[in-house]
Protein backbone atom coordinates (compact mmCIF):
# COMPACT_ATOMS: atom_id res chain seq x y z
CA UNK A 1 0.00 0.00 0.00
CA UNK A 2 2.84 2.40 0.88
CA UNK A 3 4.58 1.73 -2.46
CA UNK A 4 1.32 2.37 -4.32
CA UNK A 5 0.86 5.74 -2.55
CA UNK A 6 4.45 6.75 -3.34
CA UNK A 7 3.92 5.75 -6.98
CA UNK A 8 0.69 7.80 -7.18
CA UNK A 9 2.43 10.75 -5.52
CA UNK A 10 5.24 10.71 -8.12
CA UNK A 11 2.76 10.38 -10.99
CA UNK A 12 0.80 13.38 -9.67
CA UNK A 13 4.03 15.33 -9.17
CA UNK A 14 5.13 14.55 -12.74
CA UNK A 15 1.73 15.62 -14.14
CA UNK A 16 1.80 18.83 -12.11
CA UNK A 17 5.35 19.56 -13.28
CA UNK A 18 4.32 19.15 -16.93
CA UNK A 19 1.32 21.44 -16.44
CA UNK A 20 3.43 24.11 -14.73
CA UNK A 21 6.64 23.89 -16.77
CA UNK A 22 5.45 23.04 -20.29
CA UNK A 23 5.05 26.15 -22.49
CA UNK A 24 1.50 25.88 -23.78
CA UNK A 25 0.13 29.36 -24.45
CA UNK A 26 1.33 31.65 -27.25
CA UNK A 27 2.16 35.27 -26.51
CA UNK A 28 3.27 38.17 -28.62
CA UNK A 29 6.56 39.10 -26.99
CA UNK A 30 8.19 42.50 -27.26
CA UNK A 31 11.54 42.49 -25.51
CA UNK A 32 14.45 44.86 -25.32
CA UNK A 33 17.72 43.69 -26.83
CA UNK A 34 19.55 46.20 -24.60
CA UNK A 35 17.98 45.24 -21.28
CA UNK A 36 16.50 41.75 -20.76
CA UNK A 37 14.35 43.09 -17.91
CA UNK A 38 12.34 45.29 -20.28
CA UNK A 39 9.65 43.21 -21.96
CA UNK A 40 5.93 42.90 -22.58
CA UNK A 41 3.96 39.70 -23.22
CA UNK A 42 0.51 39.93 -24.85
CA UNK A 43 -1.72 36.87 -25.02
CA UNK A 44 -2.29 36.25 -28.73
CA UNK A 45 -4.20 32.96 -28.62
CA UNK A 46 -7.51 34.26 -29.99
CA UNK A 47 -6.70 37.55 -31.70
CA UNK A 48 -3.77 36.88 -34.01
CA UNK A 49 -3.53 40.28 -35.71
CA UNK A 50 -1.60 43.34 -34.59
CA UNK A 51 -0.10 46.49 -36.08
CA UNK A 52 2.81 48.81 -35.49
CA UNK A 53 2.16 52.52 -36.09
CA UNK A 54 4.90 55.13 -36.23
CA UNK A 55 5.72 58.51 -37.72
CA UNK A 56 8.22 58.26 -40.58
CA UNK A 57 11.39 60.13 -39.62
CA UNK A 58 11.78 61.91 -42.97
CA UNK A 59 8.21 62.39 -44.23
CA UNK A 60 6.74 63.08 -40.78
CA UNK A 61 3.66 61.09 -41.82
CA UNK A 62 1.96 58.06 -40.26
CA UNK A 63 3.01 54.56 -41.33
CA UNK A 64 0.92 51.49 -40.43
CA UNK A 65 2.44 48.02 -40.65
CA UNK A 66 -0.12 45.22 -40.20
CA UNK A 67 0.81 41.68 -39.17
CA UNK A 68 -0.83 38.34 -38.38
CA UNK A 69 0.50 35.30 -36.58
CA UNK A 70 0.63 32.20 -38.78
CA UNK A 71 -0.07 28.63 -37.66
CA UNK A 72 3.62 27.96 -36.98
CA UNK A 73 3.99 31.12 -34.85
CA UNK A 74 5.74 33.07 -37.58
CA UNK A 75 4.87 36.72 -38.09
CA UNK A 76 3.36 37.48 -41.48
CA UNK A 77 3.20 41.03 -42.78
CA UNK A 78 -0.25 41.50 -44.31
CA UNK A 79 -0.64 45.21 -45.05
CA UNK A 80 1.31 48.46 -45.25
CA UNK A 81 -0.36 51.89 -45.21
CA UNK A 82 1.57 55.14 -45.72
CA UNK A 83 1.26 58.62 -47.20
CA UNK A 84 4.47 59.25 -49.17
CA UNK A 85 6.46 57.14 -51.66
CA UNK A 86 9.69 59.08 -51.28
CA UNK A 87 12.80 57.90 -49.40
CA UNK A 88 12.33 54.66 -47.50
CA UNK A 89 8.85 53.77 -48.74
CA UNK A 90 7.88 51.57 -51.71
CA UNK A 91 6.36 53.07 -54.84
CA UNK A 92 4.86 49.72 -55.87
CA UNK A 93 4.33 46.23 -54.53
CA UNK A 94 7.51 44.23 -54.98
CA UNK A 95 6.25 41.48 -52.68
CA UNK A 96 3.35 40.45 -54.89
CA UNK A 97 0.75 42.28 -52.82
CA UNK A 98 -1.97 44.54 -54.19
CA UNK A 99 -0.87 48.18 -54.48
CA UNK A 100 -3.62 50.83 -54.43
CA UNK A 101 -4.00 54.51 -53.76
CA UNK A 102 -7.00 55.44 -51.62
CA UNK A 103 -9.31 58.40 -52.18
CA UNK A 104 -7.69 60.25 -49.29
CA UNK A 105 -4.24 59.93 -50.91
CA UNK A 106 -2.78 57.10 -48.86
CA UNK A 107 -0.87 54.21 -50.37
CA UNK A 108 -1.91 50.71 -49.34
CA UNK A 109 -0.21 47.42 -50.08
CA UNK A 110 -2.43 44.49 -49.10
CA UNK A 111 -2.10 40.71 -49.29
CA UNK A 112 1.60 40.91 -48.58
CA UNK A 113 3.05 37.49 -47.94
CA UNK A 114 6.31 38.22 -46.13
CA UNK A 115 7.01 36.12 -43.04
CA UNK A 116 9.50 36.58 -40.23
CA UNK A 117 10.53 34.64 -37.14
CA UNK A 118 10.95 38.01 -35.42
CA UNK A 119 11.00 41.74 -36.16
CA UNK A 120 13.75 44.00 -34.84
CA UNK A 121 12.87 47.65 -34.41
CA UNK A 122 14.62 50.70 -32.95
CA UNK A 123 12.30 52.81 -30.82
CA UNK A 124 12.41 56.39 -32.07
CA UNK A 125 14.00 59.01 -29.87
CA UNK A 126 12.56 62.12 -31.47
CA UNK A 127 9.69 61.71 -33.93
CA UNK A 128 8.69 58.08 -34.48
CA UNK A 129 6.43 57.54 -31.46
CA UNK A 130 6.12 53.77 -32.10
CA UNK A 131 2.85 52.17 -31.00
CA UNK A 132 1.59 48.62 -31.02
CA UNK A 133 -2.11 48.24 -31.83
CA UNK A 134 -3.56 45.00 -30.50
CA UNK A 135 -7.16 44.07 -29.60
CA UNK A 136 -8.24 47.72 -29.90
CA UNK A 137 -5.60 48.71 -27.33
CA UNK A 138 -2.70 51.03 -27.98
CA UNK A 139 0.66 50.21 -26.38
CA UNK A 140 3.16 53.05 -26.69
CA UNK A 141 6.63 51.51 -26.81
CA UNK A 142 8.07 54.50 -24.92
CA UNK A 143 6.00 53.47 -21.86
CA UNK A 144 7.73 50.07 -21.74
CA UNK A 145 11.15 50.69 -23.29
CA UNK A 146 13.66 53.56 -23.26
CA UNK A 147 13.57 55.67 -26.41
CA UNK A 148 16.38 54.70 -28.77
CA UNK A 149 16.46 51.08 -27.62
CA UNK A 150 16.15 48.13 -29.97
CA UNK A 151 13.26 45.73 -29.41
CA UNK A 152 12.45 42.34 -30.88
CA UNK A 153 8.85 41.37 -31.61
CA UNK A 154 8.15 37.63 -31.83
CA UNK A 155 5.67 34.93 -30.94
CA UNK A 156 6.65 32.68 -28.06
CA UNK A 157 5.02 29.99 -25.99
CA UNK A 158 5.41 30.44 -22.24
CA UNK A 159 4.64 28.21 -19.30
CA UNK A 160 2.60 28.87 -16.18
CA UNK A 161 5.87 28.96 -14.24
CA UNK A 162 7.23 31.78 -16.42
CA UNK A 163 3.96 33.62 -16.02
CA UNK A 164 3.96 33.18 -12.23
CA UNK A 165 7.56 34.26 -11.77
CA UNK A 166 6.81 37.74 -12.97
CA UNK A 167 6.49 37.99 -16.74
CA UNK A 168 4.53 41.15 -17.56
CA UNK A 169 1.44 39.78 -19.27
CA UNK A 170 -1.62 41.49 -20.68
CA UNK A 171 -4.35 38.85 -21.03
Amino acid sequence: MKVKLIFIFFILLACLSVIILFPFKTYLVIESRNNPEDYLFLSIEKEKEFAVFYTHSIHKSLVEEWYALSENDRIKQTKLVYEDTAIGMPSNSESGGEFVRTDDGKYVIENINRTFTSINMRIGQVIANHKLVFRNNLYEFSEYFPEGSVVTIKAKKISLWQKWKGVKVDE
